[in-house]
């Protein structure tokens, strides 16, 4: 027992030094003041290793997210970072078996760019877009099980991925894709009514999602194919606005170089949606008001948003 405490004294780091010996000794230590120490560096260990492990693991941390209002969109690419979309009608029932939605529906797509000129008009160009039958490979092979629940191969998909909308009415340059739903001839408006009656039919979009898993350190974004559709109404024109933004995910895991931002992941997001419709009535094919050949029209624009995630 002596012996211990003869230990705790030398270590007691918080005893008075004398301005004169005394046995011997310069310092006045304890027993109770090296146990103190002892006990202090004991904590000190415990606590540095409770924290170090989760530290070490990735787990500390803390997130920045926000969704900032733009003066002016962005440039939105909706096929950058492996992403796509894919769009097709369908019935989920079918009464005639004599024909089928897309003997009476044509679904055309156009890619639409106003410029705006010296005398304040504007410009409008159009370009038809070629799509052909999805596959695999439009999605790069990275979702087959859900390529295959969904049923995309039914589905069509844009040979063009260059085109990049931006913009809004008002400003110099404004372009957005156009998907229009429209009867194939009259004879076709004059079936549609009692086929749209009849079966319950849609005009899907398929596109790439993401999301974000902060727990997952190495690979925190996750693509998935996400599915939204329209329903085809015998009696209404149906438009919808389907705004992207774009997604800026930083990781930052400077230790040392704290004022150092890691560099930025760019991802096109799905924002928000809005619809609106004109009512056709219940014979459109005989009181022909304007656009009585169409069912449904969707826009994709860009949003005047951004949304910004640091970790």
């Amino acid at each position: 027992m002596e012996t211990i405490k003869h230990f705790l004294r030398v270590i007691d780091i918080f005893g008075i030094t004398y301005s004169f010996r005394y046995k011997q000794k310069e310092r006045y230590q304890t027993a109770l003041g090296g146990f103190i120490l002892l006990l202090f560096f004991t904590l000190v260990l415990i606590l540095g290793i409770y924290y170090f492990i989760p530290f070490i693991n990735m787990k500390n941390y803390t997130v920045v997210y926000y969704t900032m209002n733009l003066a002016a969109t962005e440039e939105v690419n909706l096929f950058q970072s492996e992403s796509n979309f894919a769009i097709g009608l369908t019935c989920d029932t079918n009464k005639n078996e004599k024909l089928s939605v897309k003997d009476l529906l044509d679904l055309k797509s156009t890619f639409i760019l106003y410029e705006k000129q010296k005398n304040s008009s504007y410009f409008k160009h159009t370009k038809k877009l070629k799509s052909h039958q999805c596959d695999y490979n439009d999605f790069y092979n990275k979702y087959d099980n859900q390529y295959d629940y969904l049923g995309i191969s039914k589905y069509e998909c844009l040979e063009n991925k260059e085109d990049i909308i931006q913009g809004i009415f008002t400003d110099q340059i404004f372009s957005y894709f156009e998907f229009t739903v429209q009867a194939k001839n009259d004879s076709a408006v004059v079936e549609l009514d009692r086929f749209l009656y009849e079966n319950d039919c849609k005009f899907q979009i398929v596109f790439t999602d993401i999301i974000i898993d902060l727990l997952n350190y190495k690979e925190p974004i996750t693509q998935y194919l996400n599915q939204v559709f329209i329903q085809l109404n015998p009696t209404l024109f149906i438009k919808r606005n389907m705004f992207y933004m774009n997604q800026y995910f930083t990781n930052d895991d400077n230790m040392l170089f704290v004022f150092v931002d890691g560099e930025p992941k760019l991802k096109t997001l799905y924002s928000r949606y809005d619809e609106y419709f004109l009512y056709m009535g219940l014979e459109r094919n005989k009181t022909r008001p304007y656009n009585y050949d169409k069912y449904a029209k969707l826009y994709m624009r860009a949003d005047l948003k951004k949304l910004y995630i640091k970790k």
